[in-house]
């Protein structure tokens, strides 16, 4: 701040003022929030062109480095449009945010709440489920947005099964792949609830494709179509697209894709391209139309000369009744290419034992998908916006 030309921090009284009062630099003021008109401060008159940068979220860093995606205000309109048009959002609409701001969904969540002049009812105490279902109910709220993780708590550690939530309207689930089998348990938990499954990026202001409720029961896996104004394209490495069911590369161009990685010169011109931003998931479009994800270009795998997807594997593991979350991960090895690695946590301790999802898993995939080594978890490492941290789960068994 010593560097900047800031005079005065106006925020709200409280312990934090008095602990930032002791850390300031000498000559800056803290002034309370109900103090601030005592500031000789006058409204700063900025011309914002669509072009201009908003924001500078920074990828999630599941799978990598993260990396601040430069996000312009013409990026987020585009986003929060679609958005809104496909939710049917109003300004009646009550909005329970657990998901924090910083995270492109999370954000996502609250300015799609600020374009329509509805009430976003913040809940930082998820990690007691059923406290933030207490306050859903009696704040009213029609409306919830959560990752996969968020749903696995709520569907194997709360009581969401036992609730009416008279209130509530939709459902909104992005930020990863969720199972079909945890889909399906959430949707016969919440008959009569609007469940749109989502898919986005955060090079993508937040989202790319959804499936529509009335659509949901019939393609549970898919991600859906794009959403208006986005292209979705699936291609071949040389760029060419592929055929119906042929799984390729996703790609996506509209008014929605950010200008690029901040300070980072070549991983954007890695990532856009003549044909848009290279999302680095692979997909599948069917005869339909709707688009499947197969997994991860980072998370594809080769056993044994094939080539296996972690994901195809952990939505089998996940179908056994008494799993809550799993990750599967590859471990080199001499003879294989991969090791196939299982990371599982049991919906209660002691509900399933390693030998019991390996013979679970032989009824469900050949034999080289079956990991050589299950290991049962109380929890998985996981970043503050609840994704699973795979490289955290690969440094653990190669040290």
């Amino acid at each position: 701040l010593g560097e900047v030309a800031v005079e005065a921090i106006v925020m709200a009284a409280g312990p934090a003022m008095a602990a930032l009062g002791k850390a300031a630099p000498l000559g800056l003021r803290l002034v309370a929030a109900g103090d601030a008109d005592e500031l000789p401060a006058e409204p700063l008159d900025l011309a914002l062109e669509p072009d201009d940068v908003a924001s500078i979220i920074y990828t999630s860093g599941s799978t990598g480095r993260p990396r601040g995606a430069t996000l312009t205000h013409g990026n987020l309109v585009a986003n929060v449009r679609s958005i809104c048009a496909y939710l049917e959002l109003t300004e009646d609409d009550r909005v329970l945010a657990v998901l924090p701001f910083y995270y492109v969904y999370g954000k996502s969540v609250l300015n799609t709440a600020v374009a329509v002049g509805a009430t976003v009812v913040v809940e930082n105490r998820f990690q007691y489920p059923n406290v933030a279902l207490d306050t859903l109910e009696r704040e009213r709220c029609t409306g919830f947005a959560g990752v996969p993780s968020t749903f696995a708590i709520l569907v194997n550690r709360s009581n969401l099964a036992e609730r009416a939530l008279t209130d509530l309207r939709w459902v909104t689930q992005a930020g990863g792949g969720m199972s079909p089998a945890l889909t399906r348990r959430l949707l016969e938990i919440l008959p009569g609830k609007r469940v749109f499954v989502m898919y986005g990026a955060t090079e993508a202001s937040a989202r790319l494709a959804y499936v529509p409720p009335d659509e949901l029961p019939g393609c549970v896996g898919a991600i859906g179509r794009a959403i208006p104004d986005v292209e979705l394209t699936v291609r071949r490495p040389d760029g060419a697209e592929c055929a119906v069911d042929e799984a390729g590369e996703l790609y996506a161009r509209g008014p929605n894709i950010m200008r690029g990685y901040w300070n980072d010169p070549e991983e954007t011109a890695r990532a856009l391209g003549p044909h848009g931003y290279r999302t680095g998931d692979l997909a599948r479009r069917d005869g339909d139309g709707r688009l499947w994800l197969v997994g991860r270009l980072k998370d594809m795998l080769k056993v044994g000369g094939h080539r296996v997807a972690a994901r195809e594997i952990e939505d089998a593991i996940l179908e056994h009744a008494d799993v809550h979350e799993a990750a599967v991960i590859g471990v080199a090895d001499e003879l294989l290419g991969d090791r196939l690695v299982a990371f599982v946590v049991p919906r209660t301790p002691g509900a399933v034992d390693a030998a019991g999802l390996g013979r679970f898993l032989k009824d469900r995939l050949p034999a080289y998908k079956i990991p050589s080594r299950i290991e049962l978890r109380a929890d998985l490492p996981k970043n503050p916006s609840g994704k699973i941290l795979k490289q955290a789960l690969r440094a653990e068994v190669t040290e």
